[in-house]
């Protein structure tokens, strides 16, 4: 194997020597092989030679330009004439690439005619046409085009034959040598006489010893003799200037002096023309059979003292879109309550017409129009300008015209129909084409996996229902609820579906449905509830619910701790309640601790509206040992200690809902001290806030995996694996131990943690953390 390995080594080797040579030798052998007339012969195709570019060593631009007499011309190698050149260009010999360039937009221009013979006039018996034909020196193409000739009266003036390589009727195509004045050359059928060139034409020509003769005149023809005779006679109109006002010439051409009504209306023309009033009208016709109120725009126009008048329809009032409900024309005004047409009398007696001016038009004013009366109520801002200006007016107050609209119906749904979802088949009455009813997917995503359940039994009734139970599950995904009915042993009850997941409305006091849904709010242990005309006790839930609306007690009233506590304080403080007496009764054992059953008993026996969810929620709060008991003494003094009694000792006679409107002011006043402290205005409120966060976030990006175990391990012993509030708490002071002053501590909680969002998952509490979250509450303040 030694040997094998030595052996390839030294082959690589080899190989390696022959390519550095090869690299050091290939120019040299390149030459020589191009030298050789036998590789010449070889293909020109890819991979078949060898390198010309190694072998050039001058990269020099040549100069491709050259100046003659002034004009810059491309070079042309001194050894070929002229001649020679364009027989090199020519492309019937092969063309030349060098002399085509060399002729590159060169183009001989000559002017031409030729004759068409007009049949069936007898003013003319042919046409001379003038055309212009250019000759194209780089690939001897021709095109010819004529003039537009005014009053001619032939269509199709302009290009009579596009550029391209005419042949000749003897066969072959067109040269150059073919070309000059006074030659006649057959295009198509059509022969052209040549009769003149421009001034490049005859110098080319001449430099190649072409002999060029003088131009021609060109023969006129009948139709133009008579054409330039009706130009000649015609006399040029004249220019009217200010000195000229007075006259104006009539169609014999003589000038005749000009009214002084006339002259008036010329200068009112020149002033105001292009100037129009706008006013806007309403046409009051209620009065007649199905007539009604309707909107117009009045134009006046200050050049002829014209009035024009336009309906403006609302969107889908039913009419007919008619440019014009008036016309443009003077508007003659209604004489002794009547109107008479001007046009249209049979009088012989010449009778004055007083028409509608300017002075007229005011806003409140109303005009009476070919029988109908316009109110004038607005106007546009130039008319404003106009009036003020000229009659000094400065009121221009608008008309109100708003009419009382109709009543409105009050338009209800039709009643449910039993099929899919009532949102679904409300679909179908709000809109013409259907559309599914759209979905939270945030809330979805949120609550996707919580569920609230309760246990229920049937309240009145047949006595035969009190046995039987029922399960409702609340899903807060989308509100939507669901009741199972499990089946009891020897009881004669099956068991199984009793309502399917579905929406359920509220029920009022009345029996009927309120068209509210009803809400996770409305669910709590002693709560009634109809569904199906069925009435439900709520009687019992289980832990994972109650833990549930402990953890997010502003949305559940009956299981914050301090609203519960809130109305037993104003009840204990009362002497009208009886409570604190009764309490200090029920402990028939003696020992100083309270049952749930005793509590209950107590809240039954004196009426107080307090829920069997409060006191559990209550029981749960100060039942530490969870046996089921509380201490008396424990709770008197957590909620009614004796700094409170002392307070509340002047109002012991009140009514307890009086005294806990007074709790809850005196909250509220705490509150306001509280924001004072912080700084009291709201920019340096938020100003701290912001400084609390920016701190926090400066501990967090130092350790942030220290930082996110521990807040994963404090959302795992949450019951639904999200943080809030008191887990973050829980977080900073009891495991991280950061340090942060209560005040600092409160304003991170309040940046974290807002009104509408007191628990957030771990995933998007750590893109909070990093900046990356979309969550609006977290865009920074202007």
């Amino acid at each position: 194997f030694f040997s094998f390995v030595v052996k390839q080594i030294n082959f690589l080797r080899a190989v390696g020597d022959t390519f550095l040579s090869l690299c050091v030798w290939w120019p040299d052998i390149a030459k020589m092989t191009m030298l050789n007339p036998q590789f010449n012969n070889l293909p020109k195709l890819p991979g078949m030679g060898f390198g010309e570019e190694l072998l050039r060593t001058d990269f020099r631009k040549s100069q491709l330009l050259n100046s003659k007499t002034g004009v810059q011309d491309k070079r042309v190698k001194p050894d070929v004439q002229p001649f020679d050149t364009l027989r090199l260009a020519n492309t019937q010999l092969g063309g030349n690439t060098q002399a085509k360039m060399s002729l590159d937009r060169k183009v001989l221009r000559f002017q031409a005619f030729f004759k068409e013979g007009v049949h069936e006039s007898p003013q003319e018996q042919e046409r001379v046409r003038r055309c212009i034909v250019y000759y194209f020196l780089e690939d001897d193409t021709i095109s010819v085009s004529e003039p537009k000739q005014d009053n001619s009266g032939i269509a199709g003036q302009g290009a009579l034959i596009k550029r391209h390589q005419i042949p000749r009727p003897d066969g072959g195509a067109y040269s150059f040598e073919d070309f000059n004045i006074g030659r006649e050359v057959m295009f198509y059928g059509k022969c052209f006489h040549l009769i003149d060139c421009d001034t490049f034409t005859r110098k080319f020509l001449l430099g190649l010893g072409v002999d060029v003769p003088e131009p021609e005149d060109q023969p006129q023809d009948q139709y133009t003799e008579i054409r330039r005779k009706v130009t000649a006679q015609m006399v040029p109109r004249k220019q009217k200037t200010g000195n000229d006002m007075d006259y104006h010439q009539g169609g014999s051409g003589r000038q005749a002096k000009l009214t002084p009504e006339e002259i008036g209306l010329t200068k009112q023309f020149l002033a105001h023309d292009k100037k129009v009033l706008r006013f806007y009208c309403q046409w009051d016709d209620r009065d007649s059979l199905y007539g009604d109120v309707r909107l117009y725009i009045l134009h006046y126009f200050l050049s002829n003292d014209t009035i024009e008048i336009a309906e403006t329809n609302p969107p889908n009032c039913g009419r007919d879109p008619f440019p014009s409900f008036v016309k443009r024309s003077k508007v003659p005004k209604q004489r002794d309550g009547q109107f008479v047409n001007p046009n249209a009398s049979l009088s012989f007696k010449t009778e004055t017409v007083e028409y509608f001016t300017d002075a007229d038009l005011r806003i409140g004013n109303y005009l009476r129009i070919f029988g109908r009366t316009f109110l004038i109520y607005d106007c546009d801002e130039f008319t404003k300008n106009f009036l003020g200006s000229k009659y000094g007016i400065t009121d221009f107050t608008p008309v109100d015209i708003s009419q009382p609209g109709p009543p409105k119906i009050p338009v209800e749904p039709p009643p449910y129909n039993g099929f899919g979802d009532e949102e679904d088949s409300l679909g179908s009455w709000k809109y013409l084409v259907l559309k599914a009813p759209k979905k939270d997917i945030k809330k979805f995503m949120e609550h996707a996996n919580n569920q609230l359940k309760f246990q229920l039994k049937l309240k009145g009734g047949d006595p035969s229902n009190a046995i039987r139970k029922f399960v409702l599950t609340y899903f807060l995904s989308d509100d939507t609820v669901s009741i199972f009915e499990p089946a009891q042993r020897n009881s004669g009850i099956i068991g199984g579906k009793f309502l399917q997941r579905q929406k359920v409305k509220k029920v009022g006091s009345d029996g009927l449905p309120t068209g509210e849904y009803i809400q996770p709010q409305d669910l709590y242990v002693g709560a009634t509830v109809i569904i199906n005309t069925h009435t439900f006790v709520v009687y019992s839930t289980d832990e994972r619910s109650l833990t549930f609306m402990e953890y997010n007690a502003h949305q559940f009233p009956k299981s914050n701790i301090d609203i519960v506590l809130s109305n037993l304080r104003s009840m204990l403080v009362s002497r009208q309640t009886g409570l604190q007496h009764a309490f200090a009764a029920a402990d028939s054992s003696g020992n100083g601790y309270l049952d749930y059953e005793e509590f209950a008993a107590i809240i039954e026996r004196l009426q107080l509206p307090i829920a069997e969810q409060e006191i559990l929620t209550l029981m749960r709060h100060f039942d530490r040992n969870s046996d089921g008991q509380i201490s008396w003494t424990e709770f008197m003094d957590t909620v009614l200690p004796r700094e409170v009694q002392s307070q509340y000792e002047s109002k012991r006679d009140q009514a307890w809902e009086e005294i806990r409107a007074m709790a809850e002011q005196q909250t509220q006043d705490e509150l306001d001290r509280f924001n004072s402290d912080m700084n009291g205005t709201v920019t340096q409120l938020n100003a701290f806030t912001d400084q609390a966060m920016r701190n926090f976030l400066e501990k967090w990006n130092q350790r942030r995996s220290l930082f996110m175990d521990v807040f994963r391990t404090v959302a795992d012993h949450s019951p639904d694996g999200n943080i809030g509030e008191a887990e973050f708490r829980k977080a900073v002071q009891a495991k991280l131990k950061l340090g942060l002053t209560e005040k600092a501590l409160k304003a991170v909680c309040y940046k974290l943690f807002p009104e509408n969002l007191k628990r957030i998952p771990l995933l998007e509490f750590q893109r909070i953390l990093n900046g990356t979250s979309t969550y609006v509450h977290l865009k920074p303040r202007r």
